[in-house]
């Protein structure tokens, strides 16, 4: 006899396997969900309503490697955009789906990818330009012990072209038992899921009856929202790729110093993610569509929390570059840094800081990598990164390692 469990996974494959079905009649188990001070941008969204929307498409290029979108006018006032996204040097590496799918295989992670159907007349009557934005935890599997650093639990959508109208916002139960909720970012807690019966089922099954393969997703690094949704998408919209930093080349500009420098808002500490992805819609449309594309520099203005979010690599070969540093972290322990300052060079090798979103990024990226761990000169931990060439490169930790009780007696 079928468990309810098993009861459930069948409903949800019969419902993607019904075509074409509505994304609005879909019956899934929403589990809403909302942090204080998240509000509504009505002014801005009417701005954004009223932002004129450009007829003529661009002329048709050679036969693109991904999707573009040219089959409708939401799609059309985004193409540029999607293009330019496509054009960042780190495009290639953050979007790398096959790279991540084949690490999941490695960690004995067990996921079903995703992708969007190619457009057609099923999905007319769906929104062709949507926000999104995510909330992840970690999760650990009690069998094999692999973890999830990025276990979706919370998955928000907007409507791009009515930005008040959210398509869906809601909790989402992980697979496998919660080991960090990321509670002090995300907001959500045990009690919050406990109930909570929407699984990644059920946000993929959301996802593939309102996309298609030329639907927009916008978003702030949203290659990490489509990791978490297991989704292979190619027509996207960044915000973290379309905005510079001022004065740091390299550097990738948060949502709050966007928000702040485009639409005069503050972002609240603790993530929404309704509000997260509707600000950096409205952020693109105010910063980049309006301005044709060249957007003003960011200002940075709240300040990173330094040492304990950052990681010292030395011994770096001549002929290196920042975008090469950042792709070793990404191929060796797949957490982007948000920041690789230009490298400082003497006579034989350089040196440079790299920046990660938080603290526990930065431990998570060098605990990944691999080899022994071993204290420095300073007694900081330091690990060596071996190259095809024969040589290695030091990856230090900034912080001294805390002393373990038995030892301070």
């Amino acid at each position: 006899s079928k468990t309810p469990k098993s009861k459930k996974k069948m409903k949800v494959e019969e419902q993607q396997q019904q075509q074409p079905a509505s994304f609005r009649s879909l019956a899934l188990p929403i589990a809403s969900f909302s942090t204080n001070g998240a509000t509504t941008p009505k002014a801005a969204a009417a701005a954004a309503a009223a932002m004129p929307v450009a007829a003529v498409p661009l002329p048709p290029p050679p036969e693109p490697k991904y999707a573009v979108p040219r089959s409708t006018p939401e799609g059309i006032k985004w193409q540029k955009a999607v293009l330019a996204s496509r054009d960042n040097t780190r495009y290639e590496s953050d979007y790398d789906f096959d790279r991540v799918m084949k690490q999941e295989r490695q960690n004995n992670i067990p996921a079903t990818w995703v992708k969007a159907k190619p457009f057609g007349a099923w999905c007319a009557n769906n929104p062709h330009a949507i926000a999104i934005d995510c909330e992840m935890c970690e999760t650990k599997d009690p069998v094999t012990g692999a973890s999830n650093h990025k276990a979706l639990c919370r998955l928000s959508v907007v409507n791009a072209t009515n930005p008040d109208e959210v398509l869906i916002d809601t909790l989402v139960k992980p697979e496998w038992p919660v080991k960090d909720y990321r509670s002090r970012i995300n907001g959500i807690k045990k009690e919050h899921l406990d109930s909570v019966q929407f699984t990644l089922a059920h946000a993929q099954a959301f996802m593939m009856a309102l996309c298609s393969s030329e639907t927009v997703i916008i978003g702030h690094a949203v290659h990490n929202d489509l990791i978490a949704l297991r989704m292979e998408h190619h027509c996207n919209v960044d915000s973290a790729l379309l905005f510079k930093v001022k004065d740091e080349e390299n550097a990738t500009c948060g949502l709050k110093d966007l928000a702040m420098s485009v639409m005069k808002r503050e972002m609240p500490d603790v993530h929404d993610s309704v509000n997260d992805a509707r600000v950096s819609m409205l952020c693109l449309e105010e910063g980049y569509l309006k301005t044709d594309g060249k957007p003003e520099p960011i200002v940075r203005l709240f300040a990173k929390k330094r040492g304990s979010a950052e990681l010292f690599v030395h011994r770096i070969p001549k002929g290196c570059t920042p975008e090469h540093v950042q792709n070793m972290f990404l191929k060796h322990t797949s957490i982007q840094p948000s920041e690789v300052p230009k490298i400082e060079f003497n006579s034989e090798t350089g040196k440079t800081t790299i920046v990660f979103t938080s603290t526990e990024h930065a431990n998570l990226a060098f605990k990944t990598l691999g080899g022994e761990s071993k204290p420095d000169k300073t007694g900081r931990m330091q690990k060596r990164v071996y190259l095809r060439t024969g040589g290695y490169i030091c990856v230090r930790q900034m912080t001294m390692p805390r002393k373990s009780k038995s030892s301070s007696k």
